[in-house]
């Protein structure tokens, strides 16, 4: 499990030091009082948020980049503070590629929060109720869509059978054959 030493800025994940990000902040400041830190936000919706950080020269040039990408219902703190943990997780990815990092390139707030997402099972979504199944091969047909068409949804999906789609995938693909009825040229 991880265990945080406040001393030096090290957190211990499985027998393994990680340095925090917060550590590698002030010890790149430190060295490089010239060069400065920039994080963008390059997408941020309800669902997820994807940060660049990068460090740039005095010249404005960039010397390196870091991208992240944090799930606003991936963790209890992504709830109410996605934003900043993608920010620190882009500014470290950043570091690392500036030579700030460590024998591991993930910060160590990114591998505590894999090893929470491995330790956490997905939860188990919906299956498709057979009525709405049925509407959707009714459909299909109706909007004439191939064989080879809906054998490319399924792969995708990760299905092999209408069947086993779940019912967002349903309602999802139902919309898609409702597009195709009524604008067949456009889908």
């Amino acid at each position: 499990m991880a265990r945080s030493n406040n001393d030096n800025g090290t957190v211990n994940i499985h027998g393994k030091e990680y340095r925090t990000v917060a550590l590698r902040v002030g010890e790149f400041r430190k060295d490089h009082p010239e060069k400065g830190l920039l994080a963008d936000i390059i997408s941020a919706d309800d669902s997820r948020v994807v940060i660049k950080a990068s460090i740039v020269g005095e010249d404005g040039r960039v010397l390196a980049t870091g991208h992240a990408e944090e799930s606003r219902n991936g963790s209890q703190i992504n709830k109410t503070s996605a934003l900043e943990n993608c920010e620190t997780s882009a500014i470290g990815r950043a570091l690392a590629a500036f030579g700030y990092g460590g024998t591991e390139f993930a910060s160590a707030n990114e591998v505590q929060n894999a090893i929470h997402q491995q330790q956490t099972p997905a939860p188990k979504a919906k299956p498709a109720d057979a009525a709405s199944v049925k509407k959707l091969r009714q459909l299909i047909t109706q909007a004439e869509i191939s064989d080879d068409e809906v054998a490319e949804w399924l792969a995708k999906a990760g299905a092999h059978r209408l069947d086993d789609l779940t019912a967002e995938q349903v309602d999802k693909a139902i919309v898609f054959a409702q597009k195709r009825i009524v604008a067949p040229s456009a889908a």
